[in-house]
């Protein structure tokens, strides 16, 4: 197990960013790490990325010294496993909506005694037991993995305060999309009380001590989030990518 760099930058109060990558490529993933990106979001919910291909993506993130975060498809701990087994350096389970889910999936990222993760000392993650013992392994693993839960759900709302104080959550992150949906809202990502429930799951983990993560739709919306007190953002490559290159043509005056 690598040092896990985003967790130094938490620990040390940086503001970081870093990109959601929807292509399975990694040389892209490469790219974003050299350009500066602090991690990587690998979608394993969305995108259909499963875990061979997100070894590659993982190895590519390596090379730059770029934390790599799963976001997996369900809360399984049999799925977590797997990415975690790739290398991953943290994980993001989707629509936590209660104490009882998040104390699940934190058992599932851990070996015993703190968790339930099955030992296995000869992964890639483990730089196939080349390196160290076991034990100095699970122990060092334990430390160093981040634990993400996604919150998108209205439902998990009043149940805010149990959910990020649950030992070993690392970061929340908030998804206002899927948040709206569940409020009746589709696509109602900037309605006011969409950005009430944004406000109020920042809140409850700054309460707790622990950082918000987010997605920026621009520039002066990262801005504004990180003056909302936002430490973790996220942009989509796919957005920086069509943003740039609609820029040239129109640069060029072919639009």
């Amino acid at each position: 197990m690598r040092t896990n760099s985003l967790k130094r930058k938490l620990v040390a109060g940086q503001r970081v960013c870093g990109v959601l990558v929807e292509f399975h490529n990694p040389e892209l993933v490469e790219l974003f790490g050299h350009l500066g990106y602090d991690f990587v979001f690998l979608d394993g919910q969305h995108c259909g990325l499963n875990v061979e291909v997100a070894r590659e993506l993982i190895r590519a993130a390596d090379v730059t010294g770029m934390t790599s975060i799963v976001r997996v498809p369900r809360n399984d701990a049999s799925v977590i496993l797997e990415y975690l087994d790739a290398g991953a350096g943290g994980i993001i389970v989707p629509n936590i909506t209660s104490r009882a889910e998040t104390e699940a999936a934190v058992a599932a990222m851990r070996y015993p005694p703190v968790g339930i993760r099955g030992g296995f000392g000869r992964s890639r993650a483990a730089n196939y037991g080349i390196t160290q013992t076991q034990v100095e392994y699970f122990t060092k693993m334990n430390d160093e993995v981040l634990f993400v839960p996604l919150i998108e759900d209205q439902s998990a709302l009043p149940h805010l305060p149990t959910i990020c104080s649950t030992p070993g959550v690392d970061i929340v992150v908030i998804g206002p999309g899927d948040m709206a949906l569940s409020m009746g809202i589709p696509g109602g990502w900037k309605d006011p009380r969409v950005q009430a429930a944004v406000e109020q799951i920042r809140a409850a983990a700054a309460a707790a001590g622990k950082p918000s993560m987010i997605v920026a739709l621009d520039p002066a919306d990262g801005q504004a989030l990180y003056a909302q007190g936002f430490r973790l953002l996220i942009v989509g490559a796919t957005n920086l990518l069509a943003n740039s290159a609609r820029g040239f043509l129109k640069e060029l005056g072919r639009t």
